[in-house]
């Protein structure tokens, strides 16, 4: 079973089969990340624009890695399988030099395409809708007149809905999750309390 496996060079193949598969899974992540893009150019919201670039991006960045170290280290598996096969095997003629070049090449090419089709970049993107949606809350805290500013029932409204929106963003998964705790949510209040005056 093993000999006639090693013959028909199934281990080989596998690998160019994985590096295959991690090319083109990246390439169609790529091309649902511009996808992605482009539909939320169209959305006003400022808000619903931002969380769903932020949470996009992080689903769409774990992908990407994925699609570039499960084939990498499968193909290099299939490579010190092949070798172990070859020597408990003892085939004469040995193991043909192409298992060491596709079993090297695989990894190499997944990882510079990956540096190829990297939208990490396109983090700007990202933040400049965060900082329109701050700069829209901003200007909404600042049309508040000084009078009403100072009614604590109004200040704790305005305090609630920054704080709501924050909470939003960090149940969503982005990189702010970790933010939810009551401590760290009371320093948040005291924050924005500070930023009102």
């Amino acid at each position: 079973m093993l000999e006639k496996m090693m013959n028909l060079h199934i281990l080989l193949y596998s690998m160019a089969a994985m590096g295959a598969l991690g090319a083109i899974g990246m390439l169609a992540t790529h091309l649902t990340y511009r996808r992605m893009i482009k539909k939320t150019s169209h959305l006003s919201n400022l808000k619903e624009k931002w969380l769903n670039l932020w949470k996009s991006r992080d689903r769409l960045l774990h992908r990407m890695n994925r699609l570039v170290w499960y084939p990498a280290l499968l193909c290099t598996a299939m490579l010190a399988a092949a070798l172990y096969f070859n020597t408990t095997l003892d085939m004469k003629e040995g193991l043909p030099l192409t298992y060491v070049y596709v079993g090297a090449a695989v990894p190499v090419i997944l990882l510079l395409l990956r540096q190829a089709l990297d939208f990490s970049y396109k983090e700007e993107l990202v933040m400049s809708t965060l900082a329109d949606y701050v700069e829209q809350m901003r200007t909404w805290v600042e049309e508040i007149p000084a009078a009403q500013k100072a009614d604590p029932i109004l200040q704790e409204e305005v305090v609630d809905k920054i704080t709501a929106s924050i909470r939003q963003t960090a149940a969503s998964g982005s990189h702010f999750s970790k933010m939810l705790t009551p401590e760290e949510e009371e320093i948040m209040r005291e924050i924005i309390r500070e930023f009102m005056v």
